[in-house]
């Protein structure tokens, strides 16, 4: 799953990650090495014939919910064409969630829980799928990540991982004239967990008030 990552770079960078040609005129929204739940983040959204760059805020809220339920951060890829919570985004909402990597905690019997630090091992920026929704009760727009099953080594650290898909991948899962099926297709083409790396960081990024480059540093 992913409850926490890293959103530290300038949004050109993370651009330049999806597409090298592609320039956005906005960056405004402050770095950080601890983006929690409920916070706003970058994503990229399609703007028809464009991409966008927009902020949104993690934890999905559907348009017809009230503002006060539940705003489930992730979303499984094997259920979220028809649960009724994601099937709107899943087929017109789809956007990627930009970030250097994220964090995912291990639980070690009479130790407790280690947390790691995921990223690409070339340490070009991750582009997560998500699926998005505007809400006019709370007058928010949101998103969740999809997430699914570990496929390598990945699994000794956590059973699920986010959805992270390469530049050409990215692209489709964007496009809004895709069909179901191309949907799918593009969901269960994520990269592989051989082509990411992991090390062990502090569990300071717990607190959602820690935040900093000191995070991502090896101990």
């Amino acid at each position: 799953m992913c409850g926490r990552f890293s959103q530290s770079q300038p949004l050109t960078r993370y651009a330049h990650a999806l597409d090298p040609e592609w320039n956005p005129e906005k960056d405004g929204r402050p770095s950080t090495w601890n983006l929690a739940p409920g916070q706003n983040s970058w994503a990229f959204i399609s703007g028809g014939e464009e991409i966008l760059a927009a902020i949104l805020k993690w934890g999905l809220l559907p348009s017809w919910a009230d503002k006060a339920d539940a705003k489930p951060i992730n979303a499984k890829v094997e259920t979220a064409e028809t649960k009724p919570y994601f099937r709107k985004a899943w087929k017109s909402g789809r956007c990627l969630i930009p970030a250097d990597g994220f964090y995912e905690w291990t639980e070690i019997p009479k130790i407790g829980k280690q947390l790691w630090f995921i990223h690409r091992k070339d340490d070009v920026p991750v582009l997560f799928a998500g699926l998005w929704e505007h809400n006019p009760h709370s007058g928010d727009s949101t998103f969740a990540i999809l997430i699914m099953a570990t496929d390598g080594e990945m699994k000794a650290i956590h059973e699920r991982k986010p959805v992270m898909l390469d530049s050409e991948s990215a692209l489709r899962w964007i496009d809004p004239m895709l069909k179901l099926a191309e949907i799918r297709e593009v969901a269960n083409s994520a990269m592989r967990d051989d082509r990411f790396a992991w090390h062990k960081v502090s569990t300071k990024v717990n607190n959602r008030r820690n935040d900093g480059p000191e995070l991502l540093h090896f101990i």
